[in-house]
């Protein structure tokens, strides 16, 4: 087995958190490798979170994946490990894995993480990333911990989930969401481009779109550069998905959206 950990975090990397898990590990073993997914996930969004895993799990390294945002921490929320064809996924029980799950395949077994000789004693409870997540992450990792013997095995069908909302499509219209504003302000939606085709649209079309009680009109085009009418445009990203854009700027700033804000298309 390779002895590397991806991981991500909410933690960012002002106070050294991200450190000190690392430290935790390579206490275990200096020769496991720790692949940082990103630490700037926004503090205690777990739909993000998700969104990220899913998104990264297709192109990490398979073995362990640590990913820790967990507003829960210290309540009965369950650390947990999640079995795949993958690999192991170690985090919180409050849908941070889900979605990276099911890409793979699914669970096929769950652990509870409760071995004591693996949790570091704490007088708090407010650092579960330390010591619970990373000793277990580098235990397996380095093959000093078998799976079985993280602690109880759990019901699948008991984890909790984080689900993509759908949207709703009909001849004429597509209502959606905001599913994500990366870095640049590109704002993601829930749409899918088969979907937009289900409109009759395909690139160079002129769409309309209502953001709220704000109604435009742009075009669907096949890259950053593209022409398109008014101040944004609209493209299919490195994702697979239909997301609005504005070439060289912020399009979250010019249309003033952020995710979770309902979208519609129509002809």
């Amino acid at each position: 087995m390779s002895k590397i950990i991806s991981f991500a975090s909410d933690f960012g990397l002002e106070d050294g958190s991200v450190g000190i898990v690392k430290g935790v590990i390579n206490r275990i073993d200096p020769n496991i490798k720790i692949n940082d997914i990103s630490h700037g996930i926004p503090p205690q969004n777990i739909k993000q979170g998700s969104l990220l895993l899913m998104r990264a799990i297709q192109y990490i390294p398979q073995g362990v994946l640590l990913a820790v945002v967990d507003p829960g921490v210290g309540t009965d929320r369950k650390p947990i490990a999640l079995d795949t064809e993958w690999g192991v996924m170690i985090g919180p029980d409050n849908g941070l894995l889900n979605l990276a799950c099911a890409t793979v395949g699914g669970a096929q077994r769950g652990f509870l993480l409760e071995n004591e000789d693996w949790i570091i004693p704490s007088e708090g409870n407010t650092f579960h990333g330390r010591d619970i997540f990373s000793p277990f992450a580098a235990g397996y990792a380095s093959g000093q911990l078998a799976i079985e013997d993280f602690g109880s095995e759990l019901d699948l069908s008991n984890l909790n989930q984080y689900l993509i909302p759908l949207t709703e499509v009909t001849g004429k219209e597509i209502k959606g969401e905001i599913l994500w504003v990366d870095h640049y302000g590109n704002c993601q939606t829930n749409v899918s481009p088969e979907e937009l085709r289900g409109l009759k649209k395909s690139i160079g079309d002129v769409v309309n779109i209502k953001i709220g009680n704000v109604e435009i009109k742009t075009t669907w085009v096949d890259s950053y550069q593209g022409e398109y009418l008014g101040d944004v445009g609209l493209i299919t990203d490195s994702w697979g998905m239909v997301s609005i854009f504005a070439s060289n700027k912020n399009a979250s700033s010019i249309l003033n959206i952020k995710d979770g804000v309902k979208i519609n298309f129509s002809i």
